[in-house]
């Protein structure tokens, strides 16, 4: 049998040739790849985070967000409506103030003060002291006179005066005024322009102590503010009098007992209150 013929059972013509194994293998291994690829792609489809296929398109800053930084206060705390009470005193400094200042302290409470430039000018350490306590100082007026004030319209002139004479002596520049006799009618349309260019703030009064009326009864000034403290904000009228300093333990004990707490003038947190009702004031 000749090597051509070699295999063929007949041996009659050429043999039949088979495939190659080799080549069949390679061809089953680049199919298997190609479903171990394909496979492998539609998994991932499904197991991949959906965070990842999610996009965020932002074309301009303005679409970007901003964290806000603004101060909140807060007006209730486990369903109980904050009650605070702003401690206000007029026409200082004086003789009493050093002794206002004790019983301040003896209480553990914060006031604000509303000083005149004539008294700041013969009381100035008295003015430190205050500043030092930890107090706020407000402006109000050089002269309070009436007429000066307001008819001649001095009122941003005046409380620049005693600002600056306040800044010389504590290195703060207050922004809050107390219109004497309050700001209405006084204050006028124009007058409160001024006051807005000026940068400065009005400040009344939703409590009247009534300390200029009941003079020779510490007990009456105590029992009014008492007794007409209601709202959750209030701001109370009280002169540097003896009546007034008198009266002090019992309006800040009576205060506590309807739920007050005490607070001082803050610039960041104004709370417009003025008579003539404008709240750019």
């Amino acid at each position: 049998m000749d090597s051509y013929n070699n295999g063929n059972p007949i041996g009659l013509g050429p043999r039949t040739r088979q495939p190659k194994k080799k080549f069949f293998r390679t061809l089953s291994i680049l199919f298997t790849l190609c479903l171990l690829l394909i496979g492998g792609f539609i998994a991932y489809q499904y197991i991949k985070p959906k965070h990842q296929a999610e996009t965020v398109k932002v074309t301009t800053i303005g679409q970007v967000p901003i964290a806000t930084m603004e101060k909140a206060r807060v007006e209730q705390w486990n369903g109980v409506t904050k009650k605070v009470a702003y401690l206000t005193f007029e026409d200082g400094p004086s003789a009493l103030t050093t002794d206002i200042l004790n019983s301040l302290t003896e209480q553990q409470v914060k006031a604000t003060f509303f000083f005149i430039g004539s008294n700041i000018d013969a009381q100035p350490s008295i003015v430190k002291d205050v500043a030092t306590a930890g107090h706020y100082i407000g402006l109000h007026s050089e002269t309070h006179d009436y007429a000066t004030i307001y008819k001649k319209k001095q009122y941003v002139p005046e409380m620049l005066s005693v600002q600056k004479k306040i800044h010389q002596l504590t290195g703060r520049s207050p922004l809050l005024t107390r219109p004497p006799y309050g700001s209405s009618p006084g204050i006028s349309k124009s007058i409160a322009k001024d006051i807005v260019s000026a940068d400065l703030r009005v400040w009344d009064w939703s409590i009247d102590s009534m300390d200029w009326y009941y003079k020779d009864s510490a007990k009456e000034v105590a029992k009014t503010v008492i007794n007409r403290a209601e709202d959750p904000v209030e701001i109370i009228l009280l002169h540097e009098q003896p009546q007034t300093l008198r009266a002090l333990p019992a309006i800040i004990a009576g205060l506590k007992k309807k739920g007050y707490q005490f607070s001082i003038y803050d610039e960041d947190f104004h709370i417009p209150y003025n008579f003539v009702q404008q709240s750019n004031l």
